[in-house]
């Protein structure tokens, strides 16, 4: 089959777990036999083939390009978000591709930059549309429902604007899927309730754990992603700080990711009293090595949690914010669940720590989680999608 997919970035270039898993989606329907193509964004025209997928990156059009990380002012991101949000700039630029890909199914996924405006355009090539969910962009222009440090409950002023012109095209796609039940629940009342919608969780691969942990004299906490305040990193350090001083002599906290420098430094100020160590950007593989407890602290509702399941693949247990997906996730053989308000993870730390065998119990259980998270299974349950639609859309379409 020839499936086009449609994401705002694409390997190499990363910003969070989607990138990862269109990646994964991508090679693992190459290996099914699939012909597949990409379009994403770069700083340039460019078409190369990445082990066996056709990747076709297109600047960006719009006032700016959300492709290189600069500062904008609030006026800049204002107008970006209002063109993106209902934007004609690449009607026939895009059409020509597609037109000469000639896809039998189309899938989008992350598409801030490609504006939802791109659905109708597609439909103009008569080519039935699976579209995924993978943060809140169609109802939040930040793409996280958090602001001023705290989950959204409803959409903001400004979201109800961008929101209600990205309305306009939610009838295009044919199929809607959800990476938790619980993105697919927050988008119920968007969707038409004729069309068919399904859960799909993310997949990693389980190949046999992690190749041993680097020894050391100190229980290791780890944290990977976004040195960012919705990713809770400043509330799980102030927690860690608040823990006995005999417990905080028995851990260190290694985080991996990019964070703003001055954001770093402060949160380094707030670490008192227990070792950190910001290691910047690492390799899963590695970082795990050094890793015996994964800590996810989200403040925000997170749609899934890549996280969380490649850290059981390393055979590396996990604490769990009980946030947004994340809870779905959890599996009391191999992770916590705690609740992000104060004194919650402080707590389960000092629990932890002073209670090591717990993780070799939970350690052990690693694997059997996250082997519900196949990448096999995942891969077969686009597959079977694409399949229903493509069969579904040409008996309705001839």
């Amino acid at each position: 089959m020839r499936i086009l997919i449609f994401n705002t970035f694409y390997f190499p270039k990363f910003v969070g777990g989607a990138e990862v898993s269109v990646q994964l989606l991508a090679e693992g329907l190459v290996k099914k036999g699939n012909q597949i193509f990409v379009i994403t964004f770069g700083e340039k025209f460019s078409i190369e083939r990445l082990n066996g997928v056709v990747v076709i990156r297109i600047k960006q059009r719009n006032i700016y390009s959300s492709y290189i990380n600069k500062e904008r002012s609030k006026l800049a991101k204002t107008m970006w978000h209002i063109v993106d949000s209902f934007n004609p700039l690449y009607v026939f630029f895009i059409y020509s591709l597609v037109k000469r890909i000639k896809p039998e199914v189309i899938h989008t996924n992350n598409i801030m930059g490609f504006s939802p405006s791109l659905w109708a355009l597609i439909r103009l090539q008569k080519v039935p549309i699976v579209h995924t969910m993978r943060d809140y962009y169609l109802m939040c222009h930040r793409t996280n429902m958090f602001n001023n440090n705290h989950p959204c409950e409803h959409l903001c002023k400004d979201c109800k604007i961008t929101h209600a012109l990205k309305s306009n095209f939610m009838n295009y796609p044919d199929y809607f899927v959800g990476i938790s039940n619980y993105i697919l629940t927050k988008h119920n009342s968007l969707i038409d309730n004729e069309k068919p919608k399904a859960v799909v969780y993310n997949g990693v691969s389980v190949n046999g754990g992690s190749k041993g942990i680097q020894h050391s004299d100190k229980l290791t906490f780890g944290y990977m992603g976004r040195i960012s305040p919705d990713k809770g990193v400043e509330f799980m350090i102030k927690e860690l700080a608040a823990c006995t001083e005999q417990t905080k002599a028995k851990f260190k906290l290694l985080l991996a990711g990019r964070g703003d420098p001055e954001y770093i430094d402060y949160l380094k100020d707030i670490a008192r009293g227990f070792e950190i160590e910001f290691a910047g950007v690492l390799k899963p593989e590695v970082f795990y090595q050094y890793t015996k407890v994964l800590i996810v602290p989200s403040l925000w509702p997170e749609p899934f949690g890549r996280t969380v399941i490649e850290a059981l693949s390393f055979e590396v247990p996990v604490c769990i914010s009980n946030s947004g997906g994340l809870t779905e996730l959890h599996d009391e053989i191999s992770t916590w669940l705690y609740t992000p308000k104060e004194t919650y993870l402080s707590k389960l730390v000092e629990q932890i720590a002073n209670n090591q065998q717990s993780i070799e119990q939970k350690k052990a259980h690693c694997l059997a989680s996250a082997k519900r998270f196949d990448q096999r299974q995942y891969v077969e349950g686009y597959q079977t999608i694409y399949n229903e639609i493509k069969n579904s859309y040409s008996v309705q379409h001839g």
